[in-house]
């Protein structure tokens, strides 16, 4: 009955991502825009993994020196945030240290979400914005991943006109990047 639950709540997911990136990628569905505190945003969102912080001993800590205010969909920018540290999470290096910061650069914001696990080989980086791709299956989390999220990532911000990215280092880790506009 267990490996039932586990497989409908695996399916759950895998149908409710891919109904996702089709509303996305069909223009199905708008963006509602608002201007808000990013950085405010970010804070929140790290609060709500207090639970794997208390009892796994990750570490998530957050470098956000100023406030940025942004013009975007918040739902949809959370959910971008959500995949990046998530997936940092499961790919971070044995310190548990996922790191997120926030850099104004003119009149844009970068968030950059960065861990210290084993990287990306450079000849698969091109890969991972692609449906279904995974680059291994070697989670330090027991995890339930469709292989959509970044693909989803890309949707949204591309959606947002955002400028994003990846650099990653094999053996020493990856930072995965946004970029909006403030207001």
């Amino acid at each position: 009955l267990s490996i039932i639950i586990q497989e409908a709540d695996r399916l759950n997911i895998l149908v409710n991502d891919i109904l996702n990136l089709s509303k996305l990628e069909n223009n199905k569905e708008e963006l509602t825009l608002e201007d808000y505190d990013l950085v405010e945003e970010v804070k929140s969102i790290l609060n709500r993994y207090q639970i794997i912080k208390e009892t796994e001993n990750y570490k998530l800590i957050l470098n956000a020196p100023e406030i940025a205010v942004v013009h975007a969909d918040k739902n949809k920018i959370n959910q971008v945030l959500y995949n990046l540290i998530n997936n940092a999470i499961n790919y971070c290096g044995d310190d548990k240290v996922v790191k997120i910061s926030q850099t104004l650069s003119g009149d844009r914001v970068r968030i950059t979400v960065a861990d210290n696990g084993e990287g990306i080989a450079p000849d698969k980086l091109r890969y991972i914005w692609d449906r279904y791709y995974k680059v291994d299956s070697v989670h330090k989390r027991a995890t339930v991943g469709t292989g959509l999220g970044l693909s989803i990532v890309k949707e949204i911000l591309e959606k947002h006109d955002a400028k994003y990215g990846v650099y990653s280092t094999q053996g020493v880790g990856s930072a995965f990047w946004f970029e909006l506009k403030t207001v």
